[in-house]
């Protein structure tokens, strides 16, 4: 399943994990310029349901988590697909694991089931569910034990939710590019080191 025959050399690994950690500040800096444009277009408020909000902050959300997504599964599919074929669903499956992660964080409140995620703890663990599971399904039939990709995207974001407690400030935001990046970079390593050895 592997398309190159020689073994990823360590550079993957560590750009995996660096491009994926500056997906973070690039997002953010596309999002200001998107929102600033459609504040620029709709003003400084927006109405919804007869109520005012805060143009930027109402939409941030709404912009910010689809150019995350995108962003980072395109970058992430650019350094894959040297290796495995067949992978240009991966900037879909990527996008699609964060959107699915987003609706787990908020079906709760939706369904009034409780007061939604107050606890920023099980929405990241929800993230890298989801996340792993979207990209596990491209994986799972290109390499061998592809379960383990789930554990470390779970593992990831699990860090991440020890480290930035309750609060996603901007240690946490910088956290947020590089957790999960290095624990997927590892369980990568591992599963393309597998693969070789197996001769696939």
């Amino acid at each position: 399943m592997i398309e190159n025959n020689d073994e990823p050399r360590w550079a993957l690994y560590a750009m995996w994990t660096i491009q994926s950690f500056f997906c973070i500040p690039i997002a953010y800096l596309l999002d200001l310029v998107v929102l600033t444009i459609i504040t620029l277009l709709v003003g400084d408020y927006i109405y919804v349901n007869g109520v005012p909000h805060i143009t930027e902050d109402y939409l941030f959300m709404y912009i910010s988590i689809p150019t995350i997504s995108l962003l980072t599964g395109a970058v992430q599919y650019r350094l894959l697909r040297r290796y495995l074929p067949r992978m240009g669903g991966w900037v879909l499956a990527t996008a699609g694991g964060w959107l699915l992660g987003i609706l787990l964080v908020l079906l709760p409140d939706w369904l009034s089931w409780r007061n939604g995620y107050r606890d920023l703890d099980l929405a990241f663990l929800s993230m890298g569910f989801a996340i792993g599971i979207a990209q596990w399904l491209l994986l799972r039939r290109r390499l061998s034990h592809a379960g383990w990709w789930i554990a470390a995207s779970v593992v990831g974001w699990g860090l991440l939710a020890l480290l930035a407690g309750d609060t996603l400030d901007g240690f946490g935001s910088l956290m947020l590019g590089l957790l999960p990046a290095s624990a997927t970079a590892a369980a990568l390593a591992l599963l393309m080191k597998q693969a070789n050895l197996n001769g696939v």
